[in-house]
């Protein structure tokens, strides 16, 4: 979904501030009237009945995952409930009733809490309106109008599924402290973790099949041999001793919240359950008395420990605190009771985020050279100072700087500076090291880098800026923080880095799905390539990597189709594109099944391939001008790559050029055919002088004996100057060919 638009909406000063008072008071009684239906239901008994509807509306509006759309605002709707049963639970002490549970209230709340989700937004764009914060200039009311949104929504809606990858990867520094804390290790907890979202993503289903499976042995029992429901029953029993407990636990699952019951669910340790749980009661400060009591616009108590205890068991509500939440929750916890791994966990904690990237994406950055904690000497200060991570790969520069995160942030209703403040803190940080790193890079024609051994700085590496085609300045976060993406944007401090390499924030989290679904190194850089430039556009808003990665998959060049929105509007808002990786990983198959990715005709592809395979010099350059045309461009490169392929049976060199920016021109040629240098650079220039540009990019593909590319090599041929002595020659010969251009674009 794409709306353009120029938001806050336009209301007068009065008009924003009663409705800022109305609806503040209105979400204010509601979280009072949601508090009363939750306490006055059986805990389990509401959260199964919750889960029930929830899975049954679910399955009725999704059944077929390829064409129905995206289930996210269903999502949304229970998770809101979710989350408010939670908080309730956590922050209201005493007995709960054991009573039936009354479902006409039942369905009162899940009423109250759409309202309140409903009612929140409406109030977060009043309350931006009649805002006096200036931070941000002329643009403040929209980026705290944004911020307030982005708060009200920030829970993980993706699917749960690579809770493992991520646990075991982020955790695997603490295993000693795990051991000695709990008596477990970064793989056990990860499995636990995963386990948890597995039984909540599919236990339901599962469950329900379990029950009708065994019903139809029932029925099949009872009719084929004339048995009673006793002897049906007991001739069942006799055939699975285990035939009751599966049972049990199936009507549990089903009925009383057994798939969120993780003491029944997993093997983690009890005591992590506990350090990761409320007590009923146990939370002060969410209804406490003051503005904004009971409200999403407070700091919801699961966002500090996702879990909650429900009579002697442990119970996760919603799969999404678990993703959000429990690596913060691990780290209190375990820091609560080993106060002196403090400064170790930091140290850990900051060599993982530096490393994840090269680790994470090793099957993409095989060709890459990276520098770890690179030292060089400030062009202002003359200091010495350090960059966290720089990797060089073809005529791509990577420049990484990594932080460790926050523990749950603060709400911009509630403290609007310090929300402002600990962004500024994870963004502006990194932004200032990577554009000190660039600066240096800028401040001479070879700078040096270097390493600190045993005190000394010794040089490591020599770079220069005019190698590279794309810089990207990356900041890298443990845990996800693209929702304030639309934050980031406005700070007035991250500009274009040199006046034109914008800055990128990623988080580790992001890492694990892009690894799947931009399975080469050509695909991946071509992606950073439109990321970048998408983060160049101030006015457009995406709300996270995930959408990112959906619209690349989906629009391919989506930052040239905001750069054409934007001519008609002054800011682009974007949701959803996240639906088609959301879809991937509902499918069952989602493990075997390769990942949804942009489609190549075939004859392209195996270019494409053959440049991720060969890495000729300069290879990034052409897989990603390949890459940026779109449907129509293709199948037309890709019939002439046909017909050339073809007629090398009676030709040895084929050669065709192609208008686009800057123009390509291919050259195909038979195994041991490669043209001479001379040649291919004369018809550059030619190529040069008759699409107009400043430079052409070659590229010679061999094929062999069975049409498959053995070899393949590229190359940017400048445009001839006027005083070549040739200069005339080969202007006539670019006149000549102008009568026969092919248009590509």
């Amino acid at each position: 979904m794409t709306q353009t638009d120029n938001p806050p909406p336009t209301l007068s000063t009065e008009q924003a501030l009663a409705e800022s008072e109305k609806t503040r008071a209105e979400i204010e009684a509601l979280a009072l009237k949601i508090r009363e239906l939750i306490i006055a239901q059986p805990p389990i008994e509401l959260l199964g009945y919750v889960w029930a509807q929830f899975a049954v509306r679910r399955l009725k509006e999704s059944r077929d995952i390829e064409e129905q759309p995206s289930d996210s605002d269903l999502t949304r709707q229970f998770q809101h409930t979710l989350e408010y049963m939670h908080a309730v639970w956590s922050t209201t002490p005493g007995h709960y009733p054991t009573k039936k549970l009354d479902e006409s209230k039942a369905k009162e709340l899940l009423i109250c809490c759409s309202s309140m989700a409903n009612t929140a937004m409406m109030h977060a764009m009043a309350s931006s309106v009649t805002s006096a914060s200036a931070e941000f200039g002329t643009e403040s009311r929209t980026v705290e109008f944004q911020a307030k949104t982005s708060w009200l929504i920030i829970r993980g809606h993706r699917y749960q599924v690579l809770e493992k990858e991520f646990f075991e990867f982020v955790l695997a520094p603490h295993d000693d402290a795990l051991q000695q804390a709990y008596g477990t290790d970064s793989h056990a907890i990860a499995l636990g973790i995963q386990t948890i979202s597995d039984s909540l993503r599919v236990g339901f289903s599962n469950a329900t099949l379990a029950m009708q499976d065994n019903f139809a042995k029932h029925q099949s029992l009872s009719a084929t041999r004339n048995l009673s429901k006793e002897e049906a029953i007991a001739e069942l029993r006799s055939q699975d001793p285990e035939f009751d407990t599966k049972m049990t636990e199936a009507w549990a699952d089903v009925f009383m919240g057994g798939i969120c019951n993780l003491s029944k669910k997993t093997q983690l340790p009890s005591l992590l359950l506990a350090d990761l749980s409320y007590e009923f009661g146990e939370e002060q400060s969410f209804f406490a008395d003051g503005p904004y009591k009971g409200t999403p616009f407070r700091r919801l108590p699961a966002r500090v420990r996702p879990l909650i205890r429900l009579g002697a068991d442990y119970y996760a509500t919603d799969p999404q605190f678990v993703r959000d939440s429990a690596y913060r929750a691990i780290q209190w916890a375990l820091l609560k009771r080993l106060p002196a791994y403090r400064d170790t966990w930091a140290r850990s904690q900051s060599k993982l985020v530096e490393r994840s990237f090269p680790k994470i994406l090793k099957d993409q950055l095989s060709q890459a050279t990276f520098f770890e904690e690179v030292y060089f000497k400030d062009p202002e200060t003359g200091e010495w100072v350090e960059t966290d991570l720089v990797g060089v790969v073809d005529d791509v520069l990577l420049v990484i700087e990594s932080k460790g995160g926050v523990m749950a942030m603060h709400s911009p209703a509630t403290n609007y500076q310090v929300h402002v403040r600990t962004i500024q803190s994870l963004v502006v940080e990194a932004f200032n090291q990577c554009r000190r790193f660039l600066e240096y890079l800028s401040s001479a024609r070879e700078v040096a880098l270097f390493r600190l051994v045993n005190g000394q700085h010794e040089q490591v590496a020599l770079l220069k800026r005019e190698s590279f085609r794309l810089i990207l300045p990356i900041g890298l976060t443990i845990e996800s923080f693209t929702p304030f993406s639309s934050m980031c944007k406005a700070l007035p401090e991250v500009k274009p880095l040199l006046g034109v390499h914008p800055f990128i924030s990623m988080s580790v989290d992001d890492l694990f799905v892009l690894r799947r679904f931009l399975p080469t190194a050509g695909e991946l850089f071509h992606y950073l390539e439109v990321r970048q430039a998408i983060a160049g556009i101030v006015q457009a808003h995406i709300f996270d990597e995930l959408d990112h990665l959906g619209a690349y998959i989906t629009k391919n060049r989506f930052d040239q189709n905001l750069t054409d929105m934007l001519e008609t509007a002054s800011m682009v808002t974007t949701a959803s594109f996240s639906d088609v990786v959301d879809r991937h990983f509902e499918r069952e198959d989602w493990q075997t099944r390769p990942p949804p990715r942009q489609v190549y005709p075939v004859e392209l592809q195996a270019l494409l391939d053959a440049l991720n395979r060969i890495h000729p010099k300069g290879w990034l350059r052409a897989d990603a001008h390949l890459r940026n045309y779109g449907d129509e461009g293709r199948k037309h490169l890709e019939t002439q790559l046909l017909t050339l392929s073809e007629s090398l049976k009676l030709h040895p060199v084929r050669r065709i050029g192609f208008n686009s920016e800057p123009p390509l021109q291919i050259w195909i040629c038979r195994e041991g055919s490669h043209p001479h240098a001379a040649e291919i650079e004369r018809q550059g220039m030619i190529s040069c002088l008759t699409f107009e540009a400043p430079s052409t990019l070659v590229v010679c593909v061999e094929y062999n004996s069975n049409r498959q590319i053995s070899n393949v090599t590229t190359q940017m041929v400048i445009a001839p100057l006027l005083i070549r002595g040739d200069y005339k020659e080969l202007d006539t010969e670019a006149q000549r060919q102008k009568k026969r251009l092919i248009d590509l674009q």
